[in-house]
């Protein structure tokens, strides 16, 4: 009837719910301010949600897969938002819109707003790695 899933896999589904989540109220009226600011920080513009919805679909589709498919997204699918705090960070543009290709680079911005503001793509990656490189490989679980 249903086949037994791994907590890797689980993992990965509340990833896809994660991300799910991040696209639904990034529409949702209220929540964003006047100048599109989901509660008046994050800028969440379109290719942004389909990196979201991308990063989510890939999660369903690992968890669906297998673990060992889990095990990979974890450790992989982490890169590009890492590479986007760091950007942020330290050279001052987005690297997932593709503000630091059309842009070029700019000033590093480490005042607490913009660190607080990518606290997240912070956090994705490292829980990822987390993830798929420690907790993985320690679990007693059907390989």
């Amino acid at each position: 009837m249903f086949k037994k899933i791994s907590i890797i896999q689980w993992l990965a589904w509340f990833y896809f719910a994660n991300f799910a989540f991040i696209v639904a109220i990034s529409h949702w009226p209220g929540l964003t301010d006047n100048q599109g600011r989901l509660l008046g920080l994050f800028a969440i513009d379109p290719i942004d949600d389909i990196f979201h919805m991308l990063s989510g679909i890939a999660a369903a589709i690992t968890a669906y897969h297998s673990r060992r498919w889990s095990v990979n997204y974890f450790k992989y699918a982490g890169i590009p938002y890492l590479i986007d705090a760091l950007t942020c960070l330290f050279v001052g543009r987005e690297f997932l819109n593709g503000d630091l290709c059309t842009q070029g680079f700019g000033t590093p911005d480490l005042s607490l707003h913009n660190i607080l503001v990518n606290i997240p793509h912070l956090f994705i990656p490292l829980s990822m790695f987390w993830i798929g490189f420690w907790l993985s490989p320690r679990l007693k679980e059907a390989r």
